[in-house]
């Protein structure tokens, strides 16, 4: 049987460089819209390759990958 991972939940996690609780946010790539949620989401911009982040911290503009956290 595979073992079942937990997903961290970034508003409890604590970012890695600045230790700013709560700070963290998925980075949405895309263009966009005028009702996007800058509170909820950072914007990542138009163009997305494989090795973009997909969390970063609103705090320090620290930027890297959810599953980094979940190995720790």
């Amino acid at each position: 049987m595979a073992e079942k991972r937990v997903r961290v939940r970034l508003s409890t996690t604590s970012c890695p460089r600045c230790g700013s609780k709560g700070s963290l946010k998925r980075i949405l790539y895309g263009m966009p819209g005028l009702d996007f949620d800058h509170y909820k989401f950072i914007s990542g911009g138009c163009v997305v390759t494989m090795h973009d982040p997909d969390i970063g911290c609103s705090n320090c503009d620290w930027c890297g990958f959810r599953k980094d956290l979940e190995a720790k």
